[in-house]
C-alpha cells in the first residue's frame, strides 16, 4: 500500500510503503527489535520555481514512532539517511529508510493478544529532515546555499500475514519458543476413554500456535470433561458438583485418587474464568503452563489406567 506522506512547500511528491517481506525480528528475548525498510517513491512537483531555483535536496534524520491503532507502543530507533536528490530530475528515484523497532517481553506480549491470531496490523508514522538547496534571490551576496528545512511526515500502515509473523517474525522476537517435555508413552488402543481429552489436547495446541489463549484454555478443559462425575453437594441443596470418576478410586488407590482429583481440578476451575469474566484472560505464558499441566495430567491419567509404565 502507498501512502503519500506531507511534503508542503518541499518541490517534492513522495509516496511510501512498507516491505512487507523483509520485515524480521531479531535480538531473540535478550534484545528482541523489529526491522524492517519503508520504500520511498521521489519525484519532483512541476514548476518553474522549483525548476529555476532548487539545485538538490538533502535528505537527513528520521525519526517517528510505532503504532498499533492510536495507541503509540514504541519509537522508531533515530536514523540518518544521508542522501541527496539533484534538482531538474524528470523520473522518479528510490530510497529506503531501515526501521528499528525496540521492543521487550511486556509490549510482545501485548502485540499478540491484540494480534489474537490474525494478520499482524500496524503503522509507523515518520518525521524525516530535508534540506532545500538553490537559488535565492534575497540574498544576492551568497546566491547559493540553504533555502529552507522542512519535515516529511506520515503515517505508513502495513499488514503482515499470519502465518509470516508466526514463521518468520515471532522466532526471531525469541517469542513462540517451545520447551520439549518427555512424558510416559501411553497405548492409546488400551484406553479408548480418553479418545476425548487427545482430541482436544491437539486441539489446544492449533489454538496456541495461532495465539488463541483462551480458546486453549477452554481446550484444556474440555480435555478434563471425561474425568469428572456430577456427585450431590451433601449440604441438603439437591445440587451437584463435580467430583473425579470415584470408581478411579480403587485402581489408583487412595492417595494418587485424592491427589489427581485436587489436581484437575485446579486446572478445571482456573480455566473456567475467562468464561465466567470479561476481565480473565490468558496471556501466552498462563496458555502455556495449563496446556502443560493439562497435558501431563491426562498422559498420567492415561498411564496409570491403561496398566501399562512404558518408557
Amino acid at each position: 500500500m502507498n501512502i503519500t506522506l506531507n511534503t508542503t512547500n518541499s518541490g517534492l511528491n513522495i509516496e511510501a510503503s512498507v516491505n512487507i517481506a523483509n520485515i524480521r525480528g531479531q535480538g531473540a528475548s535478550v534484545c528482541p527489535r523489529l526491522f524492517f525498510q519503508v520504500k520511498l517513491n521521489i519525484t519532483e512537483v512541476a514548476g518553474r520555481y522549483i525548476q529555476r531555483n532548487i539545485q538538490a535536496w538533502s535528505f537527513g534524520t528520521m525519526t517517528g514512532e510505532f503504532l498499533i491503532g492510536m495507541e503509540k507502543i514504541a519509537d522508531i530507533k533515530t536514523y540518518s539517511l544521508n542522501r541527496t536528490r539533484l534538482g531538474g530530475q524528470d523520473y522518479p528515484t528510490e530510497e529506503h529508510l531501515n526501521i528499528e523497532i525496540p521492543l521487550d517481553a511486556r509490549h510482545i506480549e501485548w502485540l499478540e493478544q491484540q494480534r489474537a491470531g490474525k494478520s499482524f496490523e500496524a503503522k509507523v508514522r515518520i518525521n524525516l529532515q530535508v534540506q532545500i538547496f538553490g537559488a535565492n534571490p534575497h540574498t544576492p551576496n551568497f546566491p547559493f546555499g540553504l533555502l529552507d528545512t522542512l519535515n516529511i511526515q506520515g503515517e505508513i500502515p502495513f499488514v503482515v500475514p499470519d502465518t509470516q509473523w508466526r514463521e518468520h517474525v515471532l522466532p526471531g522476537l525469541g517469542y513462540g519458543k517451545l520447551i520439549v517435555v518427555e512424558l510416559p508413552a501411553v497405548n492409546l488402543a488400551s484406553c479408548a476413554a480418553l479418545k476425548h481429552s487427545f482430541k482436544a489436547l491437539e486441539n489446544a495446541q492449533k489454538q496456541f500456535n495461532l495465539g488463541l489463549h483462551d480458546e486453549t484454555a477452554a481446550s484444556c478443559r474440555v480435555a478434563l470433561e471425561q474425568f469428572f462425575e456430577q456427585v450431590d453437594k451433601g449440604d441438603g441443596s439437591g445440587k451437584t458438583t463435580p467430583k473425579l470418576i470415584k470408581s478411579w478410586e480403587t485402581r489408583l488407590g487412595a492417595a494418587t485418587y485424592q491427589w489427581l482429583d485436587a489436581a484437575v481440578g485446579a486446572i478445571k476451575e482456573v480455566t473456567n474464568k475467562p468464561h465466567h469474566s470479561a476481565n480473565n484472560h490468558f496471556d501466552r505464558l498462563g496458555a502455556q503452563m495449563v496446556l502443560m499441566i493439562t497435558t501431563a495430567l491426562v498422559s498420567y491419567a492415561a498411564q496409570q489406567l491403561s496398566g501399562e509404565s512404558q518408557a
